[in-house]
C-alpha cells in the first residue's frame, strides 16, 4: 500500500492538522486519498456511539466517505493513554487495525494514517504505536514543534523510529513563533543535519490553520514524489533481494538446485509470533525460526536489553578480561540448572557447546589419572551438530555417512523409538528392553569410555522421536554405578520447550555437562553454554607448567550483546511466569494434536511441552513410510506456506515447535491449518 504514518514527539504537536493539510494538498493534486485515525481519545458521545472530532476533521480535508468505524476502529471518551482508557480485560488488536487499514487501502490511492501521541504511547498491555506502523509497512512523517526543545524531542523519536526498524518519510516543524530566535530559526539544519533527515515544512504559527493555509508550507509535491517512487523503488529492490540471494547465498540443509527454481522467501521483519517477507505476507513462525525463539520477535524488553548493551560495549574478549553480562549470566545460570552445574563456558552453538563438553571430558579424564577413557558413548538417531566432534557422536546417517571418515569411533547403541520398535515390543510391558544393548556396551567398556552423550526428553533431528518415561533416569544410573560422565545436549530441549526450563528436571537428572544455546538468548543472538561442575573445574587447576589450561575459545566468547539479552531472556521467564503460563497451553496443544491421529496417513503424533512431531506414512497398517524422493514432508510445508504459516519438516516428520509466546488462538490456528494441510497433500 502507498501512504504514510503521520507521527509526532508528542502530543497536542497538530498531527491532526499536518495530516489534513497533507490530504487536502494531495486532493487538489488529484489524488484519490483517504484517511485514517485507528485509535482515537477524547471522542464525544452522540447518538449512535462515539465520534472522534480528529478523526471528522480528517475526512472533510481528504473528502473521503468512508464508514468511521474503518477510519477509526477504536474510540475512547476519557482524553488520556489508549492503555488507560482501555476497559479492564479488553485490548487493542493490530490485526482489526490493519483489516480496516486493508479496506481503506483498497478504497483510495493514498492512504494517511495518523497515530496517537509519540511512537513509544503503548495500546495496551503489548502493542505500542511503534508497533502499530511496524505493522502497517508504511513510512512515517514526524511532527514536531518548532521552538525551543524540538531538537531533543525530535532525535529522540528518530532514534525510538529507527531503533523500531521503521522508515523516516521526513520531518513537519509545526508553530513557529512569529519572531523565531536565533535557536528556532536554525532548528530545521539542526536536525537534518545531525538526524540525517530531510525537513518537509516549517509551519508558522496561524491564528486561522485551515488545511489550506498549513499546505502553503508543507513540501507536499516532494513528499508525493517519495510516496510515489517507494513502489516501484521497492519492487526493484524485492526483485533484486531474490537474485542475489540466488546468486550468493548457500543454505543449509538446502538442496541449491531446488532452491534456485522456486521464489526464494526473504524475511523482512517480525512481529510476535509471526514474520513478513519482503513483500508483505505475514506467516505465523511454526517452527520458532529453527528451534530458536521463545518470547516473540520484536520483543521489547529483548530489544532494550540489546540496545542499552550496546550503548555501553558491543565485545570484549573473555581471554585475560571479563565483562559484566557474561558474569551475572553465568551466576542466573547456576541458579536455575540443575543442581550441581556451577561453572560455564561460552561458545556461539549448540554444535560448540557439544564440542566443548567432549574436549572437557577427554582432558579431564587425561590429567586426571583415566587416560585411558578417551572414547564416546552416543545413540542411534542422534544429533548434536555438524562440527566434526558433534557429528562424531551423532547418530543419523543421512546427514553424517558423507563424513564418516572425518570422525572420530565411538560406541553407538540403540535408542528407544516405541513407534518402530526394533524389538517389536510395546511400552511399558517391554521394561524398557532397549536399554539393554547400552548397559552391555557400559559394561564391556566401562574403562574406555570418557562420557555418555544423550539428547534427554527426545531426539529432535530425527523426527522428535519421545524417550519413554523412566529412560533416561536409568541411563543416568548406569553412568553412576559405572563412573561415567554424562553429557545432557539439551540445546534443542532447553529453556521451557518441553514444559520444564530444563528437560532433565522431569526425571531428576542431575548431568555432568549441560549444554545449551538456541533458546538461551530468547533466539536473539548465537550464543551457547556449556556448564560442568566442580569435580569436573578443579581437574583443570594447576599450576602455569603443568599445561592442565583448557585450550579452547572463540573470538566472541562471552560476547557482551549476547550475555545481555540472554539475561533479560531469564528474567522475561521469572517476572512474567512463563512456565506456569505455559501449562494450559501445553494442555490445549496436546488436545488439538488428537486431530492428527484420524488422518489415514499419520502414524503417530509425538509431544513433549511444545514441541510436537507428526510422522506421515504411506500405509498406515503397516506402518509403511513415504520414500525420500516423494517429499511429503516438504510439499506439507510448502501447501502452509501458502496459507501463511511457516514449518520446516524432517523428512517425513511435520515438527511444530512454536515460539512459547504463541496464544491459545495461534494453537489452535496452527494446528488446524496443519491438519488441512496433510489431509489435502496425501489425499492428492
Amino acid at each position: 500500500m502507498n501512504g504514510l504514518f503521520v507521527t509526532g514527539t508528542d502530543t497536542e504537536v497538530g498531527k491532526t492538522a499536518v495530516a489534513g493539510a497533507l490530504a487536502w494538498a494531495f486532493r487538489r493534486r488529484g489524488i484519490d486519498v483517504g484517511v485514517m485515525k485507528p485509535v482515537a481519545t477524547g471522542c464525544r458521545r452522540e447518538e449512535g456511539g462515539l465520534v472522534s472530532d480528529d478523526a471528522r476533521r480528517l475526512l472533510e480535508a481528504a473528502q473521503a466517505a468512508d464508514p468511521l468505524d474503518l477510519v477509526s476502529p477504536y474510540r475512547f471518551a476519557p482524553p488520556v493513554a489508549p492503555l488507560v482508557a482501555l476497559q479492564q480485560g479488553s485490548s487493542i488488536s493490530l490485526d482489526r487495525i490493519e483489516e480496516a487499514f486493508r479496506a481503506l487501502s483498497d478504497r483510495h490511492e493514498i492512504l494517511l494514517v495518523e497515530g496517537i501521541g509519540g511512537l513509544l504511547v503503548p495500546l495496551d498491555a503489548e502493542a505500542t504505536v511503534a508497533d502499530l506502523a511496524r505493522r502497517l509497512r508504511l513510512p512515517l512523517l514526524i511532527v514536531a514543534r518548532a521552538g525551543l526543545g524540538t531538537i531533543n524531542q525530535t532525535l529522540l523519536t528518530l532514534e525510538a523510529a529507527r531503533s523500531a526498524g521503521l522508515e523516516v518519510l521526513g520531518v513537519v516543524l509545526n508553530r513557529r513563533p512569529p519572531r523565531p530566535s536565533l535557536a528556532e530559526r536554525t532548528n530545521p539544519q539542526v536536525i537534518e543535519s545531525r538526524g540525517k533527515v530531510p525537513i518537509l515544512g516549517v509551519i508558522p504559527d496561524l491564528s486561522a490553520p485551515s488545511p489550506g493555509r498549513l499546505a502553503a508550507h508543507l513540501k507536499a509535491g516532494e513528499i508525493l514524489d517519495r510516496l510515489r517512487s517507494r513502489p516501484v523503488e521497492e519492487r526493484r529492490r524485492i526483485r533484486r533481494l531474490a537474485r542475489l540471494d540466488r546468486r550468493r547465498i548457500w543454505h543449509p540443509f538446502t538442496q541449491m538446485a531446488d532452491w534456485a527454481k522456486g521464489e526464494p522467501l526473504v524475511v523482512e521483519s517480525g512481529e510476535g509470533v509471526h514474520l513478513t517477507d519482503t513483500k508483505g505476507r505475514r506467516y505465523l513462525d511454526g517452527v520458532s525460526s529453527l528451534w530458536v525463539n521463545l518470547h516473540g520477535h520484536a520483543n521489547r524488553d529483548l530489544d532494550a536489553a540489546l540496545r542499552g548493551q550496546a550503548g555501553r560495549i558491543a565485545h570484549s574478549t573473555l581471554l585475560g578480561a571479563a565483562n559484566v553480562p557474561s558474569i551475572e549470566l553465568a551466576e542466573e545460570l547456576a541458579r536455575i540448572a540443575p543442581p550441581g552445574l556451577t561453572r560455564t563456558f561460552y561458545s556461539d552453538s549448540g554444535s560448540t557447546a557439544v564440542e566443548i563438553a567432549l574436549k572437557m571430558a577427554f582432558q579431564y579424564w587425561r590429567q586426571n589419572g583415566s587416560p585411558r577413557r578417551r572414547r564416546f558413548l552416543h545413540f542411534v538417531n542422534a544429533y548434536h551438530g555438524d562440527t566434526i566432534g558433534s557429528v562424531s557422536v551423532g547418530g543419523i546417517d543421512l546427514f553424517h555417512r558423507t563424513y564418516r571418515p572425518l570422525l572420530f569411533k565411538g560406541f553407538k547403541v540403540p535408542s528407544p523409538y516405541c513407534y518402530r520398535c526394533p524389538l517389536k515390543l510395546a511400552y511399558p510391558s517391554c521394561g524398557i528392553a532397549c536399554l539393554k544393548p547400552f548397559e552391555k556396551a557400559v559394561r564391556a567398556h566401562r574403562r574406555e569410555i570418557a562420557a555418555v552423550v544423550v539428547e534427554p526428553a527426545l531426539q529432535g533431528a530425527a523426527g522428535v522421536i519421545t524417550q519413554p518415561k523412566g529412560w533416561l533416569k536409568r541411563v543416568e544410573r548406569v553412568c553412576r554405578k559405572n563412573g561415567l560422565l554424562l553429557i545432557a545436549d539439551e540445546v534443542a530441549v532447553g529453556f521451557g520447550r518441553t514444559g520444564r526450563m530444563f528437560a532433565c528436571e522431569g526425571e531428576k537428572v542431575r548431568p555432568d555437562f549441560l549444554c545449551v544455546a538456541k533458546g538461551l538468548s530468547g533466539g536473539y543472538l548465537p550464543l551457547a553454554a556449556t556448564l560442568t561442575t566442580e569435580r569436573i573445574y578443579r581437574g583443570f587447576l594447576g599450576s602455569h607448567g603443568s599445561l592442565r589450561t583448557f585450550f579452547h575459545g572463540h573470538s566472541y566468547t562471552g560476547n557482551p550483546l549476547a550475555c545481555a539479552v540472554a539475561l533479560e531472556n531469564l528474567r522475561i521467564f521469572r517476572r512474567e511466569r512463563v512456565l506456569e503460563r505455559l501449562k494450559p497451553k501445553v494442555r490445549l496443544f496436546a488436545e488439538e494434536l488428537k486431530r492428527f491421529s484420524r488422518l489415514p496417513h499419520v502414524g503417530e503424533v509425538r509431544q513433549r511441552g511444545l514441541i510436537a512431531g507428526i510422522e506421515l506414512v504411506k500405509e498406515k497398517r503397516r506402518k509403511a513410510p513415504y520414500r525420500w524422493e516423494e517429499k511429503i514432508g516438504i510439499r506439507v510445508c510448502q501447501f502452509l506456506r501458502g496459507r501463511g504459516i511457516l514449518l520446516r519438516p524432517l523428512g517425513n516428520v511435520i515438527v511444530l515447535m512454536p515460539p512459547l509466546a504463541i496464544s491459545a488462538d495461534q494453537i489452535r490456528l496452527l494446528c488446524r491449518e496443519a491438519c488441512a494441510a496433510i489431509e489435502a497433500v496425501t489425499r492428492g
